[in-house]
């Protein structure tokens, strides 16, 4: 009797055990469905959230475009200025008018692409706040009054604080992971204010050295920092949240390009003009109110970040690994946004911890690029109202130093632990400042100097093969 009770005890005991051991793999398994679930919501949020940042990104450079034209139609509109001085005068103020109301939706536009992409983010079930950006976007009001207001908008700094506040009324759910923030050099080339570089050193990457033109140098001959750019607020035209990449020139048409003609600007124009139907504007008007060489007004132009891909073109060194060139109306880098969206996982299975979930993605806004007009080369870059569709676009085909804005403790190290021009500033729990003191070993300088010598031609190279453009694979990701 006593075998029997001790036999059925064991079974019950096993049972239990196995019992245990289907309830913890059914916790198991519900964790990696909602995990998976979860990615791919987060996922679609960020893209979500990255197109309607762009989307009004495209929507800004449109009415900028559109004001532009509006300009050339109203004194088109007044013809030959001798003739009607009073309506000259006018039309030019009202033009000085145009421009005051251009620096204006230079910044709403964006900041309402930021308001977007959190209603996104929230409309994709993204839930917590994501704090280290609201931090940031708090600093930004903080620090909105050392803005420089313009002649024509004098209370730009007070503006700029409530703009911001109001895109962030709802919260900040979708970090804007290539905010431009004030007073912050980040769109220097200098290695302090490059990510990648950080993390090279960190990881003894060498081969980033070799890759990357003249850090080689700096990790041979290295003696200490210098020239280190200060970048202060003033009166920027474009926000530290989603900008366009435009700028405000005053100035003759026919001056922005010196590369061309007087009659070649006036095509372009009258071609531009034709396609949004301003119904003043023929070639004769425009020679006759001569606004292709009038110096006097204001132009919204693209700035230097409009061009063509580099890293999107095969021949290029830090190419993307594409099989083909990309498609002209695509050929264009510039104005683009990226989303950074967290959610953290709450798990069912006892024991595990609960883990943030990350996702970043980009989108840019496209339009119509033809030769003679609408190019991003500089050829002839006054903006106009070209901008048609957004796109996903890829995260590795932008320089590294332009992302992870959404990151506070990258933003605080370079905001107040580099100190222009020469000083850095050790700041104890820093992870970058730790990093530069390692990068300031001479003995661990020379290590990774001696083993690009050795090894750095053989295999810091990138391998050919595969079928695929000449010198074949890039170091590159999503």
């Amino acid at each position: 009797m006593t075998d029997r009770v001790r036999k059925s005890g064991q079974v019950v005991l096993v049972l239990a055990f196995m019992l245990l051991g289907l309830l913890f793999l059914a916790l198991v398994c519900v964790d990696a469905f909602l995990s998976s679930h979860r990615k791919n919501r987060l996922q679609n949020a960020g893209d979500a959230a990255a197109l309607a940042a762009a989307r009004w990104q495209g929507i800004t450079l449109n009415a900028l475009g559109a004001l532009n034209l509006a300009k050339v139609d109203a004194l088109c509109k007044v013809g030959d200025p001798t003739m009607n001085p009073a309506a000259w005068h006018e039309a030019t103020n009202v033009c000085e008018r145009i421009t005051a109301l251009q620096e204006r939706i230079a910044f709403a536009g964006p900041l309402m692409g930021f308001y977007s992409a959190q209603r996104a983010a929230m409309m994709n079930d993204v839930t917590e706040p994501d704090a280290d950006m609201a931090a940031l976007v708090a600093e930004s009001v903080f620090r909105a009054p050392m803005l420089i207001g313009t002649e024509l908008w004098p209370e730009k700094a007070q503006d700029y604080a409530e703009m911001v506040r109001g895109a962030a009324r709802d919260g900040v759910f979708a970090g804007a992971d290539n905010a431009q923030f004030f007073n912050f050099a980040i769109s220097s080339n200098h290695p302090l204010f490059n990510r990648a570089f950080y993390e090279a050193v960190a990881g003894e990457d060498w081969c980033w050295f070799y890759l990357h033109g003249g850090m080689a140098n700096l990790l041979a001959n290295f003696s200490g920092w210098s020239d280190i750019p200060f970048a202060g607020a003033g009166s920027p035209q474009n926000p530290e949240f989603f900008g366009t990449g435009i700028r405000f020139v005053r100035g003759a048409l026919a001056d922005i390009n010196l590369d061309w003609t007087e009659t070649q600007v006036r095509s372009a124009v009258l071609e531009l003009a034709e396609r949004s139907s301003c119904p003043n504007v023929n070639d004769f008007t425009l020679q006759q109110c001569g606004v292709v060489k009038n110096r006097n007004l204001s132009w919204v132009t693209y700035g230097s970040s409009w061009h063509a891909w580099g890293r999107m073109h095969r021949s290029d060194a830090a190419r993307l690994p594409l099989i083909s060139d990309v498609k002209d109306k695509y050929n264009v880098e510039g104005a683009f946004a990226a989303t950074r969206v967290r959610q953290v996982l709450e798990p069912f299975t006892p024991g595990v911890s609960r883990r943030a979930n990350v996702w970043t993605a980009a989108a840019k806004p496209f339009g119509a690029i033809d030769e003679r007009t609408v190019t991003w080369n500089g050829e002839f870059p006054l903006v106009a109202p070209a901008f048609t569709d957004v796109r996903l676009v890829m995260l590795g085909a932008f320089d590294e130093g332009s992302m992870g804005m959404a990151d506070r403790a990258w933003v605080n190290h370079t905001r107040d632990h580099i100190q222009p021009p020469s000083d850095v500033a050790h700041a104890a729990g820093c992870r970058y400042c730790a990093i530069l003191k390692k990068w300031e070993d001479r003995d661990f300088r020379k290590k990774g100097a001696d083993w690009l010598a050795k090894n750095g031609e053989e295999q810091c190279r990138r391998p050919t093969g595969g079928g695929g453009p000449p010198g074949g694979g890039t170091r590159h990701a999503h």
